[in-house]
């Protein structure tokens, strides 16, 4: 029986299959997320996912936009709609000081595939899973998310729709919540990242 696709579909319809870029942060509340994004606080616009580019005009190459609710119990969900920080190091510590963070993204699906699913505790990367070669892990601790694989079609010779599926599900496992319809649905605050607030080179 083919593995169900329930989440990657998901992304389907809000057009995020091809193009995503996410994060799960532990401990923070939506104001305290953004704080470390360094946004413009006066930037936080209410607004749902087909929406989040009204006003928006044309934007600065190193400029980010991202969109940032609560997702479960003690977890913050953040979408990037522009740019790429939640993608990078520097981001990633930050927003995991303190909690923790995972991070799953695709910048460019077709061309370079997933990047590697990304776990940070208290400012350290515990764990780097390859999703191209999911037994590929880098890190002080990489099977600390072992427990949470079981079952899982983690592997090479799974395809790439349904790894992606499977992955989605994973960090469901760690946040207590999967990616779902009513969350992609809501309404939740979009802030911008000026350019020049981090360090992108």
């Amino acid at each position: 029986m083919a593995f169900p696709n329930e989440r990657y579909d998901l992304l389907n319809e809000y057009e995020l299959h091809d193009v995503f870029i996410g994060a799960w942060c532990k401990g923070l509340s939506v104001a305290e997320a953004a704080a470390r994004l360094r946004v413009d606080p006066d930037s936080a616009t209410e607004c749902v996912w087909a929406e989040i580019g009204d006003g928006l005009g044309e934007l600065d190459a190193e400029t980010g936009v991202v969109w940032i609710g609560e997702q479960a119990p003690g977890w913050t969900q953040i979408i990037q709609y522009a740019g790429l920080h939640i993608g990078i190091n520097e981001p990633q510590l930050e927003l995991s000081d303190g909690g923790a963070l995972l991070y799953l993204g695709w910048p460019l699906l077709e061309l370079e595939g997933p990047e590697d699913l990304e776990y940070v505790v208290d400012g350290r990367a515990l764990t780097s899973v390859s999703l191209a070669d999911p037994d590929v892990r880098c890190g002080p601790e990489p099977d600390v998310l072992d427990r949470y694989m079981d079952g899982l079609p983690l592997d090479q010779e799974t395809p790439v729709d349904e790894l992606l599926d499977a992955a989605f599900q994973l960090v469901g496992r760690v946040t207590g919540r999967e990616l779902d319809a009513a969350w992609l649905r809501g309404s939740h605050t979009r802030y911008i990242i000026p350019a020049g607030a981090w360090d992108l080179k």
